[in-house]
């Protein structure tokens, strides 16, 4: 059983890692050689502009992380605000719009901010979200910003693989500071997507954490996969972070599985969390 276990991580891997050349290769494509955008009407109920990007590709046509996509709405719903951190092109951030909740965005990513920006005005949301040109972490700053333009840009040098030859320098804040007195009676939930940068995001946002009246929050996170180093050493800390501060961790996949820490234990010492969701929601208990 040893055997087979390894062999079907193996081929896990190798699928995983074909299908991620793919993006990387589209990424460089659609910065440096085709730039152009184009405008689509989503099943979701609002338009869209993007890049050409695989990814954004499956946000026009609604099929980007479907059952990730479900449970988030759901997150939304019961939302007051919602805050979206790695906003990319704004694919949360209009959904939340569309369900008349406030939004604040974050995307430092010049190219991803342009078609966020844009896709805001052309929903007519301008008055239900703001933008935010920075990047969050643990201590205001200025960081490098590693990748091409597409979905995939990361504070981690070498992350997925990804050329150090294209970078820029980004401004950082915390989540506490710009938070900071905002919204003291409202439910927020938060979606940090910002490839491998989590933890420190989360480092910078204990207060927010700890509010009298906590968020939920919505986060992706990977062990094994595109980290430098082929593992991410901030896992556990990360959902201890959440376990510290009252919360219940959650599999953002169909059955909603409960997570513990001795799950998270057990998958860090294995090398793999043993299924292929990155993404995991949590909810003040």
């Amino acid at each position: 059983m040893g055997i087979i276990k390894d062999i079907r991580k193996k081929k896990r891997k190798l699928i995983t890692k074909y299908k991620w050349e793919k993006h990387k290769l589209s990424d460089w494509y659609h910065t440096y050689i085709s730039t152009k955008t184009s405008e689509y009407e989503t099943s979701l109920g609002f338009k869209l502009r993007t890049r050409g990007y695989i990814a954004n590709k499956l946000m026009a046509d609604s099929c980007f992380e479907t059952t990730e996509i479900n449970i988030l709405k759901q997150l939304i719903e019961k939302s007051d605000v919602f805050i979206d951190v790695g906003a990319n092109i704004g694919y949360y951030t209009c959904l939340a719009c569309s369900l008349g909740k406030r939004v604040l965005a974050f995307e430092p990513q010049q190219q991803n901010l342009a078609c966020l920006i844009d896709n805001i005005h052309i929903n007519n949301w301008t008055g239900l979200a703001e933008v935010f040109p920075v990047g969050l972490g643990e201590t205001p700053g200025i960081l490098t910003l590693f990748g091409a333009s597409g979905p995939s840009a990361s504070l981690l040098d070498g992350w997925a693989g990804y050329s150090n030859k294209y970078k820029k320098m980004i401004p950082i804040n915390t989540m506490d500071n710009i938070l900071s007195g905002r919204y003291p009676e409202s439910t927020l939930t938060v979606k940090i997507d910002v490839e491998g940068a989590e933890y420190n995001v989360l480092k910078g946002a204990v207060n927010t954490l700890n509010r009298a009246i906590k968020p939920m929050w919505f986060l992706e996170i990977c062990l094994d996969e595109f980290h430098p180093g082929a593992c991410n050493t901030n896992f556990e800390d990360t959902f201890k972070l959440f376990f510290d501060s009252g919360y219940q961790a959650y599999i953002a996949d169909e059955a909603k599985t409960p997570v513990s820490l001795d799950d998270i234990r057990n998958w860090v010492r294995n090398g793999s969390t043993g299924h292929s969701e990155f993404n995991y929601f949590f909810l003040p208990v």
